[in-house]
């Protein structure tokens, strides 16, 4: 087997296993809440198989590893009780696929060449670019649609506080909120929807904290807080659920004018790495193209610094 071999299995190899996860990728993706009508019963019905149990647990995981995981999964939409274990099952499958056919390449390879060190190494990029990337593309999902609940917040509170002061009480208010923001906030229509089935299951002082729990946001945290203590002294909801809407749409606003400043000081650095050698060029350019042509035509005869010159000057004197 010569090099173009070896070449071209690695390339069909990488090209099928790319596709593959391309496709388990859009499969799985479909899982993930994305309005109202999806959050319902049909992701509790799915039962994972022994084979993706086994392959989930194939690969150990550092201290505190699944937990987090398993936040970032909730925060970006995947509410399915089998979340965890699909991502860690596919992951891991892929992980594994790079190790059997990277290991089997480098086995067929000729030994006396580099071609066997050669394979293992890009094995082993593969393996860690197949370990790590999902988990960054889920964290980023993560922070996206956690910014988004919280863009939205103050909107759907603006719309409970509505309801509350029409005499409807806080779970209905939160399901008629969530149907009337879906189309402009489907993230903060999905969630409220949440909190509104954990309320009739137990209680909404519980809902919110695990609200707060899922999302790890100061204002949300704030907000379970908020309502859970006017619940529990008999307060009216409405009037607190007002002043917090107002308040986060201040701190919204703190939060855009401290990006803005960062803005400046951020943009010393293009400044100084892009315009600063133009200018430069253009302000020292002309004068050190002078000096060359000085040094240059000087020494030439009949130049300035031509001593030929001066050593004729000095002999007729």
């Amino acid at each position: 087997m010569n090099f173009v071999d070896i070449a071209t299995i690695i390339g069909f190899t990488a090209s099928s296993l790319v596709v593959l996860l391309a496709g388990m990728t859009i499969i799985r993706a479909r899982q993930r809440v994305r309005n109202i009508a999806e959050v319902g019963p049909r992701t509790t019905k799915y039962k994972v198989s022994k084979l993706r149990l086994s392959l989930a647990g194939a690969i150990p995981g550092l201290s505190g590893e699944f937990e987090s995981l398993s936040r970032d999964l909730k925060r970006a939409g995947f509410y399915s009780p089998n979340a965890l274990v699909e991502y860690l099952a596919a992951r891991n499958f892929i992980v594994v696929i790079f190790m059997i056919v990277g290991g089997g390449m480098a086995v067929a390879a000729p030994p006396t060449t580099d071609l066997p060190k050669t394979i293992l190494y890009i094995t082993l990029g593969a393996i860690v670019f197949a370990y790590i990337v999902p988990r960054v593309i889920v964290s980023v999902q993560a922070k996206a649609r956690l910014g988004r609940v919280q863009k939205g917040l103050p909107d759907a509170l603006d719309v409970v506080r509505m309801c509350l002061t029409g005499g409807l009480p806080l779970r209905d208010s939160l399901y008629k909120v969530s149907r009337e923001i879906e189309f402009f906030h489907p993230d903060i229509a999905v969630e409220l929807e949440v909190v509104r089935r954990h309320a009739d299951a137990d209680t909404m002082t519980k809902a919110l904290k695990e609200f707060a729990k899922r999302m790890e946001a100061e204002d949300v945290s704030s907000l379970a807080s908020l309502v859970s203590q006017a619940e529990r002294t008999g307060t009216h909801v409405a009037q607190a659920v007002t002043e917090f809407s107002d308040g986060m749409r201040e701190h919204a606003k703190q939060r855009a004018e401290e990006k803005a400043n960062k803005t400046t000081i951020k943009m010393l650095f293009p400044v100084v790495l892009c315009l600063a050698p133009p200018v430069l060029i253009l302000l020292l350019g002309p004068p050190m193209i002078e000096m060359r042509n000085f040094f240059r035509d000087a020494h030439q005869e009949g130049g300035v610094l031509d001593a030929a010159q001066y050593t004729e000057e000095a002999s007729a004197n």
